[in-house]
């Protein structure tokens, strides 16, 4: 019997998506049928989070350039001039993905469907159109604010027996994540990976090279993404252009250009690469003892638009030649304590010891904003002073003045939870005929903040 229902799960993302703009941005939102704003077919940008484990699939939230920067702005409580740059926008709109992914995610635990999320990635542009995973049906519900809108789209597929692939997560510190983590040679692995499975399922023969070579255009072209989630959280993304995709597409099919009879069969093809070759990174990371797993591949194809994760710290830009045609490929890794000789930008150079100091306070800034994001957000508070478990008869046999036994300790701290989680231990204390609660013991800021979602 299949646990995920299209219609609670439209009923989860319908309030949470109308109780968020109400609360966090003071927005009042109506469902509507169908896609009004002319904005979205023009410049605008797409946050996405994937559900990998028992639950696979894509939630993405699409809206224009304009509205964006208008939600942002109602976010931070400051003008849409008062933007500084791109970055607030991204972040904002990567965040409510993740907000909604977040509460859909609890549903799906509370159904006994085992997930992760992936962290949020953005594909941002004025040309380029996003192909579904096949991965389940896709579903799309609009919001309309004013004469704007967000498109929610969501493709979900159960995949029952993943629950083995993710049961090592969360068993590990930061600091053992990391030190795994950079022990996994990615720049090899990647580049092994690429000319391995080209040469293999392809019959191409291709060379790592060190830039893009002169001429070089990207014109229109197809991206084939795969998002880690888990002990690693990343973005692995293979473009090529059109051309080269039908070449590419003709030599795994053993077929002439000619015969390809749709772009659905291009893509398909893309999406096998990214897979295999995200693939081999993620079993480098297993191998170093992480517990990760991919999502779906995701395929983006146009003229201008560009695909990339958020919260990623180092992302590495590998460059391929085969027969005159550019292969990108771009990994993107999150990653706490890169250091400074090894840090690496988009093109691949390292950074000399004052840039990494800039990065270092830019990615202290980065997560300071990140944080003032979900300050304004209500919570519920409460505190429990015990449980205790009862068949029904006995339910039925209490009346005025019966004395409920608490499996808790008389003297024992009692417990401080956020929306239903554990943050503190406290003891009571009375001041002037009012109750109230004194912390005593408290968890890190970090699961603090995890569990306002």
């Amino acid at each position: 019997m299949k646990k995920i229902r299209i219609t609670a799960v439209e009923k989860t993302i319908t309030n949470c998506v109308i109780e968020t703009f109400e609360t966090m941005l003071d927005m009042t939102l109506a469902k509507v049928g169908m896609v009004t704003d002319p904005g979205l077919n023009e410049q605008r940008l797409v946050g996405a989070v994937h559900f990998a484990g028992e639950v696979v699939g894509t939630l993405s939230l699409h809206v224009s350039q304009g509205f964006a920067r208008h939600i942002t702005a109602a976010m931070l409580g400051i003008e849409e001039e008062g933007l500084d740059n791109q970055e607030e926008v991204k972040d904002v709109l990567g965040e409510l993905a993740n907000i909604i992914s977040g509460n859909l995610k609890s549903d799906f635990l509370d159904a006994d469907l085992a997930c992760v999320i992936s962290t949020p990635s953005i594909t941002r542009g004025s040309d380029f159109k996003i192909e579904p995973s096949k991965m389940g049906d896709l579903h799309k519900w609009i919001f309309r604010y004013k004469k704007q809108e967000i498109l929610v789209e969501i493709t979900l597929k159960e995949d029952i027996g993943a629950r083995a692939e993710i049961a090592g997560m969360a068993s590990l510190d930061g600091d053992q994540i990391r030190a795994k983590i950079n022990s996994v040679d990615i720049p090899t692995t990647v580049i092994n990976a690429v000319i391995d499975v080209f040469y293999t399922m392809l019959s191409m023969e291709t060379e790592n090279i060190a830039e893009v070579p002169p001429g070089f255009r990207e014109e229109m072209r197809t991206v084939g993404s795969v998002t880690f989630a888990g002990d690693v959280q990343g973005l692995f993304n293979i473009q090529v252009n059109d051309d080269f995709a039908r070449k590419m597409t003709a030599s795994m099919l053993q077929m002439d250009e000619a015969d390809i009879e749709s772009d659905e069969e291009v893509f398909d093809v893309l999406r096998e690469m990214s897979n295999i070759i995200g693939g081999n990174l993620k079993s480098a990371f297993v191998d170093a003892g992480l517990s990760c797993v991919l999502s779906t591949p995701a395929i983006t194809n146009g003229r201008d638009f560009r695909v990339e994760a958020l919260n990623i710290i180092k992302t590495q830009r590998f460059l391929f030649s085969c027969g005159g045609s550019t292969i990108i490929v771009d990994a993107g890794i999150k990653r706490d304590d890169v250091r400074a000789d090894d840090r690496q930008g988009a093109d691949g150079q390292a950074a000399g010891s004052g840039d990494a100091r800039q990065a270092d306070g830019a990615e202290l800034d980065d997560e300071l904003r990140n944080l003032s994001l979900i300050m304004e957000i209500p919570l519920e508070l409460t505190v429990e002073l015990g449980r205790t478990h009862q068949r029904i008869h006995d339910v039925l046999k209490l009346g005025h003045g019966s004395v409920v036994e608490l499996v808790q300790l008389e003297g024992e701290p009692v417990d401080i939870l956020i929306n239903e989680t554990l943050i503190a231990k406290g003891e009571v204390v009375v001041e002037k005929e009012k109750y109230g609660i004194r912390i005593v013991e408290i968890v890190s800021r970090r699961e603090r903040v995890k569990s306002f979602r």
